[in-house]
C-alpha cells in the first residue's frame, strides 16, 4: 500500500525545490518486547538514491516508525527542513488530508524522499562539486487513541552524487585509402567523463551519418569503461561504398571536412542502478588523408 501526501504551502529558499512525500511501505513483524513508554519513535533504516541522471536524483530516507503502544497511532502532520551543504534548501510544514495509520506493537517503514534538481540546487546554494551532503530535520505528529497529539523528532543526513553525462566529440577522420568507388577509413569518437569516478560502461549503440546519409550502425566492441575525470577514444575502421551512400557522401571526401552526425545510447552499471544516457553529436568532421 502506498500513501502520498501533497505539500501544503511550502516555503522555498532561493530557487530551490525539494518534494517530500510520505509513503507507507510495509509493516514488519511485531517486536518481541514493548518499551515502557508508549511514544512513537523514529529510526533511520537506510538511504537510497533513485532516478539518478544529469538533471538530478531522489534521495530517499527509509525510516522505521516504532509504535510500542497497544493501540494504533495516526500520523496527522509533519514539518521538516532540508539543508544542502549547510545551506537551507526548503523549510515547510504539511498537514495530511488523510491521516496515516501506524499499527501497534511493531515497526512500520516510511519513506521520506527528497527530490533534488541540480539546476535549482545551484540557484539556491551556488556551485556544487562532485557530491553534496543533505540534512533533513523535523518532527512528525501522531494522535493517540485519546486524540492527544504526540511529537516524534527526526534528524537524518546522507551524501548524494552530482552526476554529469559523458560528452562525445569526434577527432579527425583518418582516410587510409580513397578511390572512385569508396573509402577505407578509421572513425574515432572520443568520450569524456567529467565525474571523479570510473563509469562502468556495458554497451554503446550508435548510428553514424556522413552528409546526412547513414554509413554505419551497431555497437562499439571491447572495453568501453571510462576513467574518472578522463577520456577514451574508440577506433572504428570500416569501408564506405559510394555507390550505396550516394553522391553527397562521395563529394564530401573531396573536401577538407563534411557534416557528420554521431548518435546513440550509453548503458552504465552503477551502485545507484542502471543508467541509460543518450547522445547526439553534430559537427563538421575534418579529414586526415594519407
Amino acid at each position: 500500500m502506498n500513501v502520498r501526501t501533497g505539500l501544503a504551502g511550502p516555503r522555498l529558499c532561493g530557487a530551490g525545490l525539494a518534494l517530500l512525500t510520505i509513503g507507507l511501505f510495509v509493516r514488519a513483524a511485531p517486536l518481541s518486547a514493548s518499551p515502557a513508554r508508549d511514544e512513537v519513535t523514529l529510526a533511520l533504516k537506510e538511504k537510497v538514491i533513485k532516478n539518478l541522471s544529469s538533471s538530478g536524483l531522489i534521495l530517499a530516507f527509509h525510516v522505521a516508525v516504532t509504535n510500542p503502544a497497544a493501540a494504533s497511532r495516526e500520523l496527522v502532520r509533519y514539518r521538516y527542513r532540508v539543508r544542502i551543504d549547510q545551506r537551507e534548501y526548503i523549510n515547510t510544514a504539511v498537514t495530511l488530508d488523510m491521516p496515516l495509520s501506524v499499527p501497534p506493537g511493531g515497526e512500520t517503514l516510511i519513506a521520506l524522499p527528497v527530490k533534488i534538481t541540480y539546476d535549482l540546487l545551484r540557484q539556491a546554494i551556488g556551485p556544487i562539486a562532485g557530491q553534496a551532503l543533505c540534512d533533513i530535520v523535523g518532527d512528525m505528529y501522531f494522535l493517540n487513541e485519546r486524540k492527544k497529539e504526540q511529537k516524534a523528532s527526526f534528524a537524518f543526513s546522507g551524501e548524494f552524487p552530482v552526476f554529469r553525462d559523458p560528452e562525445v566529440d569526434l577527432v579527425p577522420l583518418e582516410v587510409v585509402d580513397l578511390t572512385v568507388g569508396g573509402a577505407d577509413i578509421i572513425f574515432r569518437p572520443r568520450f569524456k567523463n567529467f565525474n571523479g569516478y570510473d563509469l562502468i560502461v556495458e554497451d554503446i549503440d550508435f548510428e553514424l551519418y556522413f552528409s546526412g546519409r547513414l554509413v554505419l550502425a551497431g555497437a562499439i566492441p571491447g572495453d568501453k569503461s571510462l576513467p574518472g575525470t578522463g577520456e577514451k577514444i574508440f577506433v572504428l575502421p570500416f569501408l564506405v561504398d559510394f555507390f550505396d551512400t550516394g553522391e553527397d557522401v562521395r563529394s564530401g571526401f573531396a573536401k577538407e571536412e563534411f557534416p557528420c552526425r554521431f548518435t546513440g545510447r550509453i548503458e552504465i552499471a552503477s551502485v545507484w542502478g542502471q543508467l541509460v544516457i543518450h547522445f547526439d553529436t553534430n559537427q563538421a568532421l575534418r579529414l586526415e588523408k594519407k
